[in-house]
């Protein structure tokens, strides 16, 4: 790919006009590159890359923990964080230099420049039709993802559905885009990705797939609280040809020898050992101290979590550990709990290396989506009542019964986040049903405040940008 064009045009990042006097002896261009159907494939891998996984702190690996769910009442920045922005991300005193907020815009901004380009030069490449078109709608779907996580952040974010050509003011220095035509790209991206095929087998399992981008796009409409909308686009996931289903065991959500089964609708696709590739979230899940084993102590549960699982919900031991045998001594060690869902035992001295893939939405979620918009239509019906206790039967919990609209909602905040602990779903649904000052005062996190809602424009962007404006309180 044209190097240039990732750090200059592809960054989306704003700057001032430069003046580039260099003359690379040896560049590959953007109309030197997209003439071949391996060109489009390279193309489309490098939006995934740069949008899901790329090592280190990319965006779902990592990046989001420490970028917003660190924030949530889930989490805590462990004893042994030493960075500053880390931590005072964790207790909401950050501001608006904090390196996880603006390494997030940056990314997304990275990805979205990627998908851009496919999606406008991949059409003039002469190749197989069906293939052609395919991957144009993988990379909306991922531009829809993409701007999904924005705005539900940032609010108003600036919109680009071009590629960059120029680093003229006029194209780099753009303002803001009401939140309200955002989402109606979103929704238009997602749409178009329902022509997705339902299914990749082989080197191409973890695509994006049509179940995907309803998925994505039933919860848009959640998130948007229409739920008419939001209901029958996760029945058409629930009754269509996908073969979603729950598995029978939780354990294998997060078990590698089931990844990408009947419950994963779409994850980030992680390796061990593999060029960075690892899911590095489960460095977390190492306790400090345990002889052998790589000590971690940075991302923590909120000390009020593990209590919240009753002691027969088997998700509770799967969500978190608070003992374990040292491979050096044989010994077992306990400690306060931890989170767990992406320890690759196979990676114990290793734990940034789990080859476990990571959930960006699954069936489970499917039916708690449903669950709650069939509540806020019409109360709890038999349909909701179903969806819901589905989910508590493979948890090992009695059914629910005999709820008002109101405690039917809140069994489904509840039960949201049981079952997506440590997903990035929390801090969403904190800000979506504006619970978040609220519950974060009562365990403690009293800084919390009505600013946090949204995240500051990065610092540095408002710096190189004179269009952007802060939003409310950070200024």
């Amino acid at each position: 790919m044209k190097k240039i064009l990732y750090i200059f045009l592809g960054i989306f990042t704003f700057t001032s006009c430069t003046d580039l006097n260099e003359n690379p002896s040896s560049l590959i261009t953007t109309e030197q590159f997209y003439k071949t159907e391996s060109d489009a494939l390279s193309a489309v891998t490098s939006v995934y890359n740069a949008a899901l996984n790329n090592g280190g702190l990319t965006m779902y690996n990592r990046l989001f923990h420490l970028a917003f769910e660190i924030m949530s009442d889930d989490a805590i920045a462990g004893l042994r964080v030493t960075n500053a922005d880390v931590r005072s991300i964790s207790v909401l005193s950050h501001s608006t230099t904090n390196d996880r907020v603006d390494e997030l815009w940056r990314e997304s901004y990275v990805a979205i420049s990627r998908a851009n380009i496919a999606i406008e030069r991949i059409p003039q490449i002469e190749m197989d039709a069906a293939l052609r078109t395919r991957l144009v709608n993988e990379a909306k779907f991922l531009r829809g993802l993409l701007y999904f996580n924005l705005v539900r952040l940032w609010g108003d974010v600036p919109l680009i559905l071009q590629e960059t050509s120029s680093l003229g003011k006029d194209a780099i220095q753009v303002s803001r885009t009401q939140k309200e035509e955002v989402y109606q790209q979103i929704i238009k991206d997602l749409t178009d990705a329902e022509a997705l095929p339902n299914s990749f087998a082989g080197s191409d399992a973890g695509r994006a797939t049509a179940g995907a981008a309803k998925s994505i796009l039933a919860k848009v409409y959640l998130t948007r609280q229409e739920w008419e909308k939001a209901a029958a686009k996760s029945l058409e996931v629930i009754n269509g040809p996908y073969g979603y289903d729950l598995f029978e065991n939780f354990a294998d959500v997060f078990n590698v020898a089931t990844k990408n089964g009947k419950e994963h609708i779409f994850s980030v696709q992680c390796k061990s050992n593999v060029n960075g590739q690892g899911n590095r979230l489960a460095s977390s899940a190492t306790p400090v101290g345990i002889p052998g084993v790589a000590a971690a102590g940075t991302d923590e549960p909120h000390g009020s979590v593990y209590a919240l699982y009753a002691a027969e919900d088997k998700r509770r031991d799967v969500t978190f550990f608070t003992s374990l045998v040292s491979p050096t001594t044989g010994k077992e060690v306990t400690f306060s709990p931890r989170f767990f869902k992406y320890f690759d035992m196979a990676q114990i001295g290793n734990p940034t290396e789990s080859a476990q893939n990571i959930p960006v939405i699954r069936f489970a979620e499917i039916l708690l989506i449903y669950a709650e918009a069939l509540n806020e239509t019409g109360g709890p019906t038999a349909a909701a009542y179903a969806s819901i206790n589905k989910v508590r039967k493979r948890a090992g919990l009695a059914n629910l019964a005999g709820l008002t609209k109101d405690t039917f909602r809140e069994a489904i905040y509840l039960e949201r986040r049981l079952e997506l602990m440590f997903e990035f779903q929390r801090w969403f649904d904190l800000i979506r049903t504006k619970r978040m000052i609220t519950d974060l005062h009562k365990i403690g996190k009293t800084n919390a405040a009505e600013k946090h809602y949204l995240h500051p424009i990065p610092q540095r962007e408002m710096d190189l940008n004179p269009k952007l404006v802060q939003n409310p309180g950070w200024e």
